[in-house]
């Protein structure tokens, strides 16, 4: 049966009976910590950056690991994957990049997100998605430290073994209005492990910068160092050499004269 729009309003409708389409998806909620304060102190400024930030850092590393922005709120936004190694690497890029981008302001004008993450079965709406699983996400990110990820136990058992961080277990929440205590865990990116394979990738630089400036140096030495002379000596092939002049044919010798009897 086909879709029923209502030209009206522009919004489209399930035919009555459809069942609702839902889906097991990770949830990913952020939110930014202290943004009433951030509001008072600038509130223009404020805005516009974080509208920055949502175009220029969000979404796009949302879009880089394959997840899809569900809606931005002002203050946070809802993303979801399909991929619960995505969803978190994506939230761990995000937090990283935002203590780049605070360096360059005062400590009281920093932006810092609050960031949950959930697996769960969720209601696919076109323009929302809705259920537990996006409540426990949010959820989540409220008990969240300001620039920290947390995760709950069915997002680690799915990671655990599969990213380059820790994970601090911070026991069995009750978070509001979800019935069961939510297993909780913080992410610990291993910043160590970011270190080496920065470390890394710096030495495979510095020796490749090392063989082209001792290509130069070298021909610079040369250039300095052999005289004029021996340069063209090297530079100038040496003569090819001349043929021997032939040998001229000897006159023939008069034979002895034969003595008359």
């Amino acid at each position: 049966m086909g879709e029923i729009r209502d030209f009206k309003s522009g919004r489209h409708e399930r035919p009555p009976g459809d069942p609702t389409p839902r889906r097991l998806a990770a949830i990913v909620a952020g939110d930014i910590a202290g943004y009433s304060r951030l509001m008072q102190l600038d509130e223009e400024g404020t805005h516009n950056r974080v509208k920055r930030i949502e175009r220029d850092l969000i979404e796009p590393t949302i879009v880089e690991h394959h997840g899809k922005l569900v809606k931005t709120t002002g203050d946070g936004f809802i993303a979801m994957f399909d991929s619960p190694v995505e969803a978190v690497r994506c939230s761990i890029v995000i937090q990283q990049n935002l203590v780049g981008r605070n360096a360059a302001v005062p400590r009281d004008y920093w932006i810092e997100y609050r960031i949950g993450v959930n697996l769960g079965d969720v209601i696919i709406e076109p323009d929302d998605i809705y259920g537990d699983g996006v409540n426990v996400a949010s959820r989540l990110e409220g008990i969240a430290e300001p620039g920290q990820v947390f995760i709950s136990g069915g997002i680690y058992e799915q990671i655990k073994h599969k990213l380059v961080c820790g994970y601090e277990s911070l026991g069995d929440r009750k978070v509001k209005n979800i019935t069961d205590p939510v297993r909780v865990y913080r992410v610990l990116p291993d910043a160590a492990a970011f270190q080496r394979t920065r470390r890394r990738r710096e030495n495979i630089l510095i020796f490749l910068l090392s063989i082209t400036l001792a290509i130069i140096a070298g021909g610079i030495l040369w250039s300095l160092l052999i005289p004029r002379s021996e340069k063209l000596a090297l530079r100038t092939p040496a003569p090819a050499a001349s043929p021997a002049p032939a040998a001229s044919p000897k006159a023939a010798e008069p034979a002895p004269a034969t003595k008359q009897a």
